[in-house]
């Protein structure tokens, strides 16, 4: 048998089946080593790399065969498979991870209606939970602490900003805290709180977090929700409350903000 293409398209083909072959058994080793979504994630990749294998062992046949037309068609099947696979199997387990991190609301309004917009508040965080419990209302809390809120109220899910873990979101990325919380309206939530101004600012500049509260105030407004943010008296100079206070209303309590339905 001769060699019907060029030495280095050979070599490329075969080094090509090695890799993702070792790919495969790399991920078939590891089936059922994890659960949920990751598991089903590797089973998905698994079985795709493993066609793909198949097709570039087709490929290196036909690096010696000459009239090739069934062996062109095993290998784009194999490859077509194997793509669809992969495709799937990431874009899956990349929504399992996003509905593990970013809140989806849950409830509905019980006996509180709050009024659309943005607002500040300078009190304690022990008000803020009894307030959440009060509106029965969906809320997302963006906080440095979320086992502050669990088990607070059921309709009040978490964001959690960190650097530390791929269950949160890192503070410097308030696109991405930005696009949860629009989502988050979007699906029917009514009230985002954030409880962590100071960490925010601290890893970017004050225009670039007012900039991205501006932005979440203008999605609650369009919505008809609220934003809360809770202003610790450290947080930010004199000039910068002054221009945060222009565009988020300060309240001293709470109560304010709840309107009894007729």
């Amino acid at each position: 048998m001769e060699l019907t293409v060029s030495l280095p398209v050979f070599i490329a083909d075969v080094v090509l089946f090695v890799v993702i072959g070792y790919a495969a058994l790399y991920a078939l080793k590891r089936i059922n080593r994890y659960e949920g979504a990751l598991n089903r994630f590797i089973v998905v990749t698994a079985f795709s790399l493993f066609l793909a294998s198949i097709g570039r062992a087709v490929d290196i046949v036909d690096d010696f065969v000459r009239d090739s037309g069934m062996l062109m068609h095993v290998e784009q099947i194999a490859y077509f498979f194997s793509i669809l696979g992969i495709t799937y199997g990431l874009m899956n387990y990349i929504r399992s991870v996003e509905r593990r991190i970013f809140p989806v609301p849950s409830g509905k309004a019980l006996d509180g209606k709050l009024p659309s917009g943005g607002f500040m508040y300078l009190g304690g965080e022990d008000e803020v939970l009894g307030f959440l419990g009060r509106c029965g209302i969906p809320a997302m809390v963006i906080t440095r602490s979320p086992w502050k809120y669990e088990g607070s109220c059921k309709h009040v899910q978490t964001l959690w900003i960190t650097q530390a873990s791929e269950s949160g979101v890192g503070p410097t990325k308030l696109h991405v805290i930005l696009d949860s919380a629009v989502k988050f309206f979007q699906g029917g939530g009514k009230l985002v709180v954030i409880d962590c101004l100071e960490v925010l600012i601290l890893y970017n500049d004050f225009q670039s977090v007012f900039r991205f509260l501006s932005a979440l105030k203008d999605y609650a407004i369009g919505t008809g929700s609220t934003v809360l943010l809770l202003v610790g008296s450290s947080t930010m100079d004199e000039k910068e409350m002054m221009i945060l206070k222009r565009e988020f209303a300060p309240i001293k309590d709470l109560k304010e903000l709840l309107k009894t339905s007729p």
